[in-house]
């Protein structure tokens, strides 16, 4: 009995040795996902406002019909007219649309991101999870084997029924952990799946890849200046309001109509053109304030935004050091497990530990275990925070 509770043992310890497919994932998750599929949708809309905000308002028909009660006498009038603004003040609204479509394709990245970001830590919570399932079914499967031992024990009168009351405490203990692991691991597949817009998702990985590479942090800087979608979003908010100021004070110039008038009435039947100018006297010194306003709201919320990102990566390089430097550290300590298992084992055969303590000093092993795939999952989800611009 004691070689096979041995080789069990090894074989947990061991552990598998599947490689992973995220990358798969996540390109079924940015094609399935509903979210993205309806902001992608709203994106498309708000484009099509923008575009036909710059379009001329449409022709203006009247009808004027006027008689004498003394008379018979009747008169017609139709009047024609389409209004323009200034030519100016086209170009500028062109130029604010521009910016504001800009804007929507970095707000859309900045949601796609963090959609994909979401599912991609996720993804390394379940191959943790995987892992401490695994692990627990082992020690379970253990337990549950010392306690019919301990059983047997105390049949023979060899140990205590306090004894035995621990191992079933621990067998306990053992099959509660395992039944909360397996929701947990249930629970975060089924989110995967939801992110998948509802369809099943193949993830079968339960072995961590090597962690990706993470560049120095000035260079990382750098690049969330040059490509982090939110802070693009936000210049391109920028220069949206900037571009809205020029349309505010192209909007200070008078308006033209034209059209064409025809009478019918009396003896004669009349034709001839119509000839507008309006001016905004009122309204376009305000709108020029609240340009002038908006400009300072967007530039104090790209600066806002620049130093918390700012502070959020330090934080991130912070965390991935300490990770990295305890993560490799356990590895060491994980590879030593093998001559610890050996002289355990050695001491158990020839009887200098008994179950219980043979049972407590295997036991400490798996919890290193579980140490090492609780920092290196929280080390591979800081890489991937770090890395998210390249999602």
């Amino acid at each position: 009995m004691r070689k096979l509770f041995i080789s069990v043992l090894l074989i947990a310890l061991l552990g598998p040795t599947q490689a992973q497919n995220i990358d798969g994932i996540l390109r079924d998750i940015e094609v399935n996902n509903a979210s993205l599929r309806a902001q992608k949708s709203l994106d498309k809309a708000q484009r099509l406002e923008l575009r036909a905000g710059n379009m001329p308002e449409g022709p203006e028909v009247e009808y004027m019909h006027s008689w004498d009660r003394n008379s018979s006498t009747t008169i017609s009038e139709i009047n024609v007219t389409q209004g323009f603004d200034f030519p100016t003040a086209y170009i500028a609204r062109r130029k604010a649309v521009l910016a504001q479509e800009e804007q929507l394709g970095h707000e859309l990245n900045t949601f796609r991101q963090e959609i994909l970001l979401e599912a991609k830590l996720l993804c390394i919570d379940i191959i943790a999870l995987r892992q401490e399932y695994h692990l627990l079914e082992m020690r379970t499967a253990n337990t549950r084997r010392m306690a019919t031992a301990m059983q047997r024990a105390l049949e023979k009168g060899e140990i205590s029924t306090l004894e035995k009351n621990r191992g079933d405490i621990e067998l306990a203990n053992m099959q509660n952990l395992l039944g909360l692991k397996k929701i947990e691991l249930e629970s975060a597949l089924e989110r995967l799946q939801n992110l998948n817009g509802g369809k099943a998702v193949a993830l079968d990985d339960s072995t961590f890849s090597m962690p990706e590479e993470v560049l120095p942090f000035e260079v990382m800087k750098q690049e969330y200046e040059c490509r982090a979608p939110q802070l693009l979003s936000l210049m391109a908010e920028k220069k949206s309001a900037e571009a809205g100021l020029k349309v505010s004070r192209s909007g200070a110039l008078p308006g033209i109509a034209v059209g064409y008038h025809h009478e019918i009435g009396g003896e004669e039947k009349l034709n001839g053109i119509i000839v507008g100018i309006s001016l905004p006297l009122w309204k376009s010194r305000r709108e020029i304030k609240r340009a002038k306003a908006q400009i300072e709201y967007a530039d104090a919320q790209l600066e806002s935004v620049r130093i918390d990102q700012l502070s959020t990566l330090k934080e991130l390089y912070g965390r991935y050091h300490t990770l990295k430097t305890t993560f490799e550290a356990l590895v060491r300590i994980d590879l030593q497990q093998e001559p610890a298992l050996q002289h355990i084992t050695k001491a158990y055969r020839t009887g200098i530990l008994n179950e219980t303590d043979f049972l407590s000093e295997v036991n400490a092993l798996y919890e290193v275990k579980e140490q090492r795939i609780a920092i290196e999952r929280d080390l591979h989800k800081v890489v991937a925070q770090i890395n998210a611009l390249n999602l």
